[in-house]
This record gives structure tokens, C-alpha cells and sequence, in this order.
């Protein structure tokens, strides 16, 4: 079915990324580093998934992470612990390792000062790997989130890893741009990974004819009655996010038929869910400056634009302030920055052309 309430494994169950797939697969195969990168319910998620669903696969959901102000080391672990392949080789040479405790098959870390180095860690599912002549895929999901990794940074662990491991390929995938950038400092002389080849893949919202066929596809499969016009004005407000047009999926296939009653209250749901989403940003950020780029950048909206909204707003502000709150929202996916500063989720701006609060 082509509406889920989750991310797909398979990759026949896969829609209109045959060649990002193909794409995937090879860079998977061949490099040693791979950033698949797409904005927030593009359908990363699904994809990393559906590339690596027969490979040997270590694969680190770090998503319950995005709204803590910061992460340590023993919460990446204990994310990665319940990751670890289960073979017996596997867990033999874990057991090795001063810090791993195995029972069975479940695998404990020490925290703290007792913590295993990572590069041990990974030093191991190398070896593995190499036992099995396996190419192993560690998946890191909203790698971002890693850089608010406090206590040390995750890069020079990724610099080692690329330069030692000739049997792990790492797949990071970020729905904020700017913050996968600054976490690795690719263009950074100092940075550990400085120099090094990295395969980017971005992952693109769906064209809205193959939005349109998706939505029609799914309806057939699920028996829903609709009129062409409907579907174009799901669409309209939700473009080409698969995540959203399957959540409208699912709740006219629970009502049988798409009305234009539906597709308001769908919209109005998962506008309320973005929202809601923003406004943990806000509440971290402690600022409603943000809040009101945010309603002024609706339909897109230039620097000068934005100052001249602020200052009416709140009165005088500086460049570097602004430019900091700009920067933040960008790295964050909440904007993107082209040749205006537009909002980047449908729904995000269904909300700020309604003049929505936190």
C-alpha cells in the first residue's frame, strides 16, 4: 500500500525514486562517506531504509533527540546499543572491548569514564565485516542532531573512521542542512574530514504530476472516492512531501472518500503538528523574533523585507543580529535561502499566512 503510518524497508515499496535509489546503492558500494539530505517528511528516512534493507546495516535513530538543548556520549550509545548486529562473531569481538558487556545477545556500554572509545567500537564491526565480506553500513538518521554533542565532537570519530575502516561506509542523513555542514566543516582547513570525498544526495519534494499520481495511485489501492479537483487542491497545500499527501492518504481511506471538509481538517492537523514543531524551536530559542520571520517569510521574502517587518515590529536591529537569526532559521530547515528567504514546508506556511502564534 502506497499510504503508511511509517517509513517503508523494502525498496518495491519505494515511489518515484528509482533513481536516487540507484544512486544510493552505487555510493553505498563504492564510498566511504554519504550525506542524503532533504527537507523535514521528505521520505529520507524511507529511503536510507530501502537502500540498506539487504546489506549489513548498523542503523542509529537519533530523531528522539530533536528537541533536547544538548546530547552526551552516553546517550549516542545507548541509541547505538540497541543497533548492533546480533551475529556471534559480532558480539565476540564487542566482548573484547573494555567497556562492552554481552549477555546473550543483548550488548551493554559503560558510561562515563568507563565508556569504550568509539573507534574501538567501530574497529570491531570492521572486523566483522571483513569476516563476512560484508560492506557494512552505519546509518546515522538526522545526523545533525550530533552537533549538539556535548563533551567532544563526532567528527574526528568520522575523520578516523574514513581514513582506517575499509569495510564501513557511513550514511548521514539531516533534514538541516546547515547544521549536517557545520557539524562536518567539510570546507574547513582545520576540520578532520578536510579534503575528503563526500557523496551528497538530495532528496527533493515530488513533482506535482508524480504528487498528483501518487495520491490517485493510493486512492485506487484503498477504494477512496475523490474528484480530480480535490486532488489538485491537496496538492496546492501540500505540494510534493510525501509524508504529508500519505497522512492525507490515510485519513480519507478511514473516511471512505475525499471531501473538501476532509482535506480542510487534514490540513489544519498537520499544520497544527509543523507548528507545533516550530514552536519547540521557538520555546528553545527563547526569542519571538523568530516567530515573526517566520510570518513574514510566507510567500518569500528579502533581507530588507525582513528587517523593515522586524524593526515595525520591535524597533531598531542590527545587521549581525539579523543575520544571525536568518543563519539559524536556515540551518535549522525552517527557511531556505534562494533568491528570497521562503519557508520550506507547505504547511509551515499555510500557518504564517494565517498569522498562527506559540
Amino acid at each position: 500500500m502506497l499510504f503508511r503510518e511509517g517509513p517503508v524497508d523494502r525498496p518495491e515499496e519505494l515511489f518515484d525514486r528509482e533513481e536516487e535509489f540507484k544512486e544510493l546503492r552505487d555510493a553505498l558500494n563504492g564510498r566511504r562517506l554519504v550525506l542524503l539530505l532533504g527537507v523535514r517528511r521528505v521520505g529520507k528516512t524511507s529511503l536510507a531504509r530501502a537502500a540498506t534493507y539487504d546489506r549489513a546495516r548498523v542503523y542509529v535513530d537519533l530523531r528522539e533527540f530533536e528537541w533536547r538543548q544538548y546530547v552526551t556520549w552516553d546517550d549516542f550509545y545507548a541509541a547505538l546499543r540497541t543497533a548492533l548486529p546480533r551475529s556471534k562473531k559480532a558480539l565476540d569481538l564487542l566482548s573484547r572491548i573494555s567497556g562492552v558487556s554481552v549477555a546473550g545477545f543483548t550488548v551493554e556500554f559503560a558510561r562515563g569514564r568507563g565508556r569504550p572509545p568509539l573507534p574501538e567500537v567501530l574497529r570491531a564491526l570492521d572486523e566483522w565485516a571483513a569476516a563476512e565480506s560484508r560492506r557494512l553500513v552505519v546509518v546515522i538518521d538526522e545526523a545533525q542532531e550530533l552537533y549538539k554533542l556535548k563533551g567532544g565532537s563526532f567528527t574526528p570519530v568520522l575523520g578516523w573512521a574514513y581514513d582506517n575502516l575499509d569495510n564501513v561506509v557511513f550514511l548521514l542523513t539531516g533534514s538541516k542542512v546547515g547544521l549536517v555542514h557545520r557539524l562536518l566543516r567539510l570546507d574547513d582547513p582545520e576540520s578532520p574530514l578536510y579534503g575528503r570525498y563526500v557523496h551528497v544526495i538530495k532528496l527533493s519534494p515530488l513533482p506535482r504530476e508524480r504528487a498528483l499520481e501518487f495520491l490517485a495511485r493510493g486512492f485506487a489501492e484503498s477504494g477512496v472516492v475523490y474528484s480530480p479537483p480535490l486532488l489538485e487542491a491537496a496538492v496546492d497545500y501540500l505540494d510534493g512531501v510525501i509524508g504529508w499527501l500519505s497522512y492525507l492518504g490515510l485519513e480519507a481511506t478511514r473516511a471512505g472518500r475525499l471531501t473538501e471538509e476532509l482535506l480542510r481538517e487534514v490540513v489544519e492537523k498537520a499544520a497544527r503538528l509543523a507548528w507545533g514543531e516550530f514552536c519547540n524551536f521557538v520555546k528553545l530559542r527563547g526569542t519571538a523574533r523568530y516567530l515573526h520571520i517566520v510570518h513574514v517569510a510566507a510567500e518569500g521574502v528579502t533581507w530588507s523585507e525582513v528587517k523593515r517587518y522586524l524593526e515595525i515590529r520591535e524597533g531598531l536591529i542590527n545587521d549581525a543580529e539579523l543575520n544571525r537569526l536568518l543563519k539559524s532559521l536556515v540551518e535549522e530547515g525552517w527557511l531556505e535561502k534562494g533568491e528570497v528567504y521562503r519557508l520550506t514546508d507547505p504547511l509551515m506556511r499555510y500557518a504564517a499566512k494565517n498569522g498562527w502564534r506559540c
